[in-house]
């Protein structure tokens, strides 16, 4: 069974339990009601049937007259006292009480109180009695009242509930059925970009839809960055490991001295280092979009940070170009410092790779509009403007801008990939034969 049809039936059974109780405790309190006075509608019922009452050519009309109404039996007799016209009643057609106009008296029969009450009516050519009868303890017009209203709206009131839970049932479920069509679409394998974006229905259903949505995106990420990791692995690897192999088998085959062996142990090392690195950084940019390693911030001085990397960078081969820093004191932002350090050195190592002889590089650090601003300047060879937007992909070099030792291709990749997780962003400005100036803001 759905859950929609439980709680449909559930709530229909409530409503259902609540109106018999409320039934069974009015018919309980009834028997004590003094609401409906038995007396007052005796007198009530006698007097609208003396207003009923016609003489037309010589004979009553007995049709608009009710013998019979609400536990008040009435007799109608002429002047003699003559009976015309009685409903079945519990005994009064013999009861032997002389009439009296408009008093309400009680009389005993079989052992049971009745209220009497008689009134005459005048019809000028001749006259009739009305007499009324009716039990003092009866509460047959409350009674009346509450089995036509329970009979009547009863039905109506389960009607309403039934059908108005259902539909609010299967507005609240409808949009479980957008999220499990989301959640079978991407656990197929099928689409990983759907989501289940729901903009109306009730506020527990819209936060789920939206918690979906993030686990969603989450998910996609991560398969993405998994093939992403796989595919760079696999095309990087393939070079050093085809150079190693193939040192191997000269060296088995033609390495004769010690020295050979040492010269082909120098290029196996060589690219294994080269592989470890590769993999070090690989791993960097997918635990930093995953945020699968924590790396916590903390508020601290970014000028001293900043001034600090730059004294401790050690180029592999200045080629003459000098460093100069112009940092502002005192600026304090929120930032990881083994991340950073990773930014300023990638920086650095870029500006040195690709600087020109005997050239310059300026590290500048300032505050703008309550955002750090850190800018690398370089006078080597630029950037062309069609391939300003490249360098930050993984593995991309143009031909015109390698260095002698190539490089992983992936030092500014993640040096974006860094600024963004400082809620940040990098960007470059750069002209060929002129130089670059990297800039990271956070």
């Amino acid at each position: 069974m759905s859950a929609k049809l439980r709680l449909t039936l559930w709530f229909t059974l409530m409503v259902f339990i609540l109106a018999a109780m409320v039934l069974v405790f009015v018919l309980v309190i009834n028997s004590a009601a003094i609401t409906d006075d038995p007396a007052e509608r005796l007198v009530k019922t006698v007097l609208r049937n003396a207003d009923d009452v016609e003489f037309d050519n010589g004979r009553f009309d007995w049709e608009e007259l009710e013998p019979y109404r609400r536990g008040v039996y009435c007799s109608f007799y002429s002047t003699a006292g003559e009976l015309l016209l009685a409903a079945e009643d519990p005994g009064m057609t013999e009861l032997s009480l002389p009439f009296e106009k408009n008093i309400i008296r009680t009389v005993n029969i079989g052992g049971q109180d009745y209220f009497c009450y008689d009134s005459y009516v005048d019809m000028d050519i001749t006259g009739i009695w009305i007499r009324g009868l009716v039990s003092s303890s009866d509460r047959s017009g409350l009674m009346h009242t509450i089995i036509v209203l329970t009979c009547t709206l009863l039905p109506a009131l389960m009607a309403l509930t039934l059908g108005g839970g259902w539909i609010i049932a299967l507005d609240a479920f409808r949009p479980m059925e957008k999220i499990l069509a989301a959640a079978d679409s991407i656990s197929d394998g099928g689409d990983l970009t759907a989501r289940v974006g729901l903009k109306r229905g009730p506020t527990e259903m819209r936060r789920l839809s939206r918690a979906f949505d993030r686990m969603f995106a989450r998910l996609e990420l991560s398969f993405n960055a998994e093939r992403q990791f796989a595919s760079d692995a696999s095309h990087e690897l393939r070079t050093p490991i085809t150079v190693i192999l193939a040192e191997c088998d000269r060296a088995k085959r033609k390495d004769k001295s010690p020295e050979d062996f040492l010269a082909s142990i120098a290029v196996i090392e060589e690219q294994g280092k080269h592989m470890s690195e590769l993999v070090q950084q690989l791993l960097g940019l997918t635990r930093i979009q995953h945020g699968t390693d924590r790396y916590p911030m903390r508020r601290s001085d970014l000028s001293i940070f900043v001034e600090s990397c730059c004294g401790e960078f050690m180029p592999h081969d200045s080629r003459g170009i000098s460093l100069e820093t112009d940092i502002k004191p005192g600026i304090e932002a929120d930032f990881n410092p083994a991340l950073m350090s990773r930014v300023v050195q990638n920086l650095l190592q870029n500006a040195y790779k690709y600087g020109r002889e005997n050239g310059h590089i300026l590290v500048g650090l300032e505050q703008r509009g309550g955002r750090a601003l850190l800018r690398v300047r370089d006078d080597g060879i630029g950037i062309a403007p069609e391939d300003q937007d490249k360098i930050w992909q993984r593995f991309w070099q143009a031909d015109a801008s390698r260095g002698e030792d190539g490089g992983s291709g992936l030092g500014l990749a993640m040096v974006k990939e860094i600024a963004e997780f400082h809620g940040g962003r990098a960007s470059v400005d750069s002209e060929p034969g002129k130089g670059s100036t990297f800039m990271v803001e956070i």
